[in-house]
């Protein structure tokens, strides 16, 4: 038998929208499965579905109301209601339900006392409300539900939790809460949320937003506590400005630095986006001074090819990041950098112009070891091919001023036009390339002795050839072979004359194998005769194209000695660049190896070493170990560590150690404690701040309530790939 109409099954819906204050993940392996089906992937297409109403006994008189009976059920698409009872008024167009009902559907399952509703005004209540979500323990209880024009929405006395059971770990229970569906939020009165049995949290007023329309409003307090700044609260509050603007403001206390304010800005428009982050202390406590940082980032979109950006970053002091940073890679900064510029790009060119300025935070850094500003930077770069004859020619062009209070100061142009023939094939490859690298300075010496026109050209040749094998493994997998070799040739220059504005020289590596200059930058172009003879092979799965392991082997070796250095200082003679391997190993979705080496023939030592290892179970637990060195420089491992010692707890441990120094760089130990609907995150951290040595000890802990949100501080993050 047909139905009456859609009405109340659509208000029963709405209604079961209402009690979603969070989102809910599905079960954790330490809590019972939901006793409701599991949740459909999507929620189906309700419009226009059919509504069947089957009862006992059904009876109507002309003008009068009509009744059902007797297991009375509604059924449309996933939609589902039960009672004994339904009756229908067309004089008044109200339906009655004057007996307990209950109402499923693909999230949420209702049960009530009692309801109405009225078709004309578009109302309706339900008495003596439970809720429960589908495929998870989200649930709770309201003395009655009203809905009033499909607009506002009103709960009385209702509760929420995600524990299981009767008597929860923690409950949210308010006096009255008020749903503005058209305007995208709620209003809750006298609300009390509670831990254990034990108030935590109460709020006379408050609003939240009840749909993804953002809402301005206060978020979950922040808390921490260190051994040179103190005991750390923060409550945070975000302030949605406009539709393409919002902010977020955080008034912070130390209890040994005073009151701070921390803030983030965000734009975004068509064409731009742009984001301001900032600290300010008024007055330190320890050090009786302003204190402040700020970080502007903007970008913007001028047309099809021009495109602009802006950079900017600043502290009040050199001592910032040492007693407010969070890493160690913060405080070890050395300068921040601050940069404008102008960028595009056509088919084959591009073009930027740019401005850079740094601001120096590390007081181990001279006048004459601080790097120059470049006032104005514009480069211009041609790649252009000639039609399919492999045939192409480039250009990479500079001009840079270079500025700096103690100093040479000057202008630079560097030119580097160059032609190559390239020619692909599928077994293999053969490029060649020859360039003229022509760099000039117009100077200022500051009264020191030297030419201030000084200039350098080179020719810069190079052949590049590689050939691909390959052969089947079986068990769909299959292994290559790629031989490389690679000349390079580029005549002596003397360049003692020539200044030293940014360059510096290359961290040998796999890569440099391969690369036409030893130096970054123009000020210095390395000379060369040599050779490059390198292989690399593979296991590839056929299916997936994932490699199983790769190896990689190669070295340089030298006809001529290497003359142009920095510093004026003489290369040490060498017949070839220290033996080069890496290798990669994953043997399956869970684990991941990786080993570098370098091996110096002259010396028979090792230059450079690199072991690490992932492994990384997904839900259950996850370890990691890196172990580097450098010669003479670094020696380090890294240990992490995150698994689980029983279904409810679970340990983490990070230690990162330097070998050479015998000192512990940061270490990090934990616990986790994980319910079906709570955890618990207690940290302990301690890494050095400065380079005199000193330590800061901090505590983090943090409170999740699942469906509701997180209190406390969150710590930083334990692996390499997690956002920082």
């Amino acid at each position: 038998m047909k139905a009456l109409g859609s009405r109340p099954l659509a208000v029963l819906a709405a209604c079961a929208c209402i009690f979603q204050f969070g989102t809910v993940s599905a079960q954790d392996r330490v809590c019972p499965g939901p006793a409701l089906a599991a949740v459909l992937p999507t929620e189906p297409d309700r419009s226009g579905a059919p509504i069947y109403v089957d009862a006992q006994r059904f009876s109507a008189t002309a003008g009068g109301p009509a009744q059902a009976h007797g297991g009375v059920l509604l059924q449309r698409a996933d939609q589902r209601l039960e009672t004994e009872t339904l009756e229908y008024n067309p004089e008044n167009r109200t339906l009655n339900l004057p007996v307990p009902l209950i109402y499923q559907d693909a999230r949420v399952e209702i049960q009530a006392d009692n309801a109405q509703y009225a078709f004309d005004e578009d109302s309706g209540f339900f008495s003596g409300v439970n809720y429960q979500f589908v495929g998870a323990t989200a649930h709770g209880t309201a003395a009655e539900v009203r809905v009033e024009n499909r607009v506002r929405s009103y709960l009385v006395d209702p509760e929420f939790t995600t524990c299981p059971g009767d008597d929860p770990e923690w409950l949210l229970s308010a006096g009255e809460v008020e749903f503005r569906h058209d305007e995208g939020y709620a209003i809750a009165r006298h609300a009390k949320l509670e831990f254990m049995d034990i108030p935590i949290l109460y709020a006379p007023w408050f609003t939240f937003p009840i749909d993804d329309r953002r809402k301005s409003g206060f978020l979950y307090p922040e808390a921490s506590i260190a051994n040179d700044n103190g005991v750390e609260v923060g409550i945070p509050y975000y302030w949605n400005i406009a539709p393409n603007q919002d902010a977020t403001l955080t008034p912070r206390y130390f209890t040994d630095r005073g009151a701070m304010l921390t803030g983030e800005y965000r734009l975004l428009t068509r064409r731009t986006r742009g984001t301001l982050e900032f600290d300010y202390l008024p007055s330190d406590k320890t050090t009786n001074e302003l204190r402040y940082q700020y970080k502007l980032r903007h970008r913007a979109r001028l047309g099809t090819k021009w495109r602009s950006s802006i950079s900017i970053n600043r502290v009040s002091d050199d001592q910032y990041f040492q007693d407010f940073g969070v890493s160690l890679s913060e405080t070890a900064r050395q300068f921040l950098r601050s940069s404008a510029g102008l960028a595009g790009s056509g088919r084959y060119w591009t073009f930027s112009l740019s401005a850079d300025d740094f601001q120096v935070i590390d007081e181990a850094v001279t006048e004459r070891q601080e790097p120059y500003r470049r006032l104005p930077r514009v480069r211009f770069e041609i790649e252009r091919p000639f039609g399919f004859s492999g045939l192409d020619f480039s250009l990479a062009s500079e001009a840079v001023y270079f500025d700096r209070p103690v100093g040479i100061t000057g202008a630079r142009a560097d030119l580097y036009p160059r032609l190559g023939w390239n020619m692909e094939r599928y077994w293999g490859f053969f490029r060649t390339g020859a360039g003229y690298r022509y760099t000039a300075y117009g100077l200022d010496r500051q009264g020191l002795p030297g030419d201030e026109s000084p200039d350098r050209g080179t020719a810069i040749v190079s052949l590049d050839s590689g050939l691909f094998f390959e052969r089947e493994q079986g068990q769909g997998l299959m292994q290559t072979l790629e031989p490389r070799v690679f000349y390079l040739w580029v005549p002596y220059r003397d360049q003692t004359d020539l200044p030293d504005f940014d360059t510096s020289e290359f961290t040998f590596g796999y890569s440099q194998l391969f690369h036409t200059n030893r130096f970054t930058s123009a000020d210095r172009q390395s000379n060369a005769n040599q050779i490059t003879l390198a292989v690399s092979t593979r296991s590839l799965n056929t299916n997936s194209g994932q490699e199983r392991w790769s190896l990689g082997v190669g070295q340089i070796f030298y006809f001529d000695e290497l003359k142009v250095s920095l510093n004026n200082r003489t290369p040490d003679p060498v017949d070839a660049s220290p033996f080069i391997g890496e290798f990669s190993w994953f043997p399956f979705s869970r684990f991941s190896g990786r080993v570098a080496a370098q091996w110096n023939w002259d010396d028979q030592k090792v230059d450079v070493w690199t072991l690490g290892m992932d492994y990384n179970s997904g839900s259950i637990g996850r370890m990691g170990f890196e172990y580097r060195f450098r010669r003479d420089r670094l020696d380090q491992v890294d240990l992490r560590y995150l698994w689980p010692i029983n279904e409810r707890w679970t340990v983490l441990s990070r230690v990162k150690y330097a070998l050479d120094e015998r000192e512990l760089l940061e270490a990090q130990a934990g616990l986790e404690y994980e319910s079906c609907c709570w955890g618990l995150r207690l940290i302990g951290r301690r890494y050095l701040k400065n380079r005199d040595g000193d330590a800061r000890d901090a505590i983090y802990l943090e409170l999740r309530l699942k469906g509701l949100g997180d209190f406390g501080r969150e710590p930083p993050p334990l692996f390499y790939d997690e956002a920082e």
